[in-house]
């Protein structure tokens, strides 16, 4: 049987969950932000000890990554760790690399391929793990009608572009921490939705 060729690129065990727990403690995230009601709202912020965490593991990861998406590796932005708090709204939906202008999309960013690595496990029962489990935080594609239940140490990777919009939904019980980090191919990378037929009931099969 051939092997169905997906876009969404997922990794299980990208890390450990005590690498998960280093990171997070690395980060030292103690206050949220807040909007102008003071409701909490996702926090971001960038670490080179957190991040080398997962340049590491990327590297070896790379050549699959080239050969799967077909592009030349150029580089890799900042890793961005994201914190979103109880009760918060979670992430709005918005596209990687571009924006919409003028009733078109127009790419305003350098960045082809975009991962997302989970550092917290969804739990929707109890008893309740209140340090690493989260009610909410599905990471959601609208366009492709299904989404990602976080689950601590898995890494998705998707193109950058508009086909791609993606969001976070709210968080209503724990808190959601992930990873989100860009990478740059030598030529930007086009999405032909022809190089993988069907949709996530045919990608996900198994």
């Amino acid at each position: 049987m051939t092997k169905v060729k997906t876009p969404f690129y997922v990794v299980e065990e990208f890390v450990s969950p005590l690498a998960c727990e280093t990171i997070i403690d690395a980060l030292n995230f103690t206050t949220c932000d807040v909007d102008k009601e003071g409701n909490p709202i996702t926090t971001t912020r960038t670490n080179d000890t957190a991040q080398e965490v997962i340049y590491e593991r990327l590297l070896l990861l790379l050549p699959e990554l080239q050969g799967h998406y077909e592009l030349i590796y150029k580089g890799t932005h900042p890793v961005e760790f994201e914190w979103c708090p109880e009760q918060s709204k979670g992430i709005g939906a918005h596209s990687e690399n571009s924006s919409y202008l003028r009733g078109k999309w127009v790419r305003t960013q350098a960045r082809d391929l975009t991962a997302v690595l989970f550092m917290s496990e969804y739990q929707e029962t109890v008893p309740f793990e209140q340090d690493y489990e989260v009610y909410g935080g599905k990471l959601e594609f609208p366009q492709h009608n299904f989404g990602f239940n976080p689950t601590r140490g898995t890494l998705v990777v998707f193109p950058s572009a508009p086909h791609f919009i993606n969001l976070t939904t709210p968080i209503h019980v724990g808190d959601l921490f992930q990873a989100r980090f860009h990478i740059a191919a030598k030529t930007p990378y086009l999405y032909h939705p022809q190089k993988f037929p069907g949709n996530y009931t045919t990608w996900f099969k198994s």
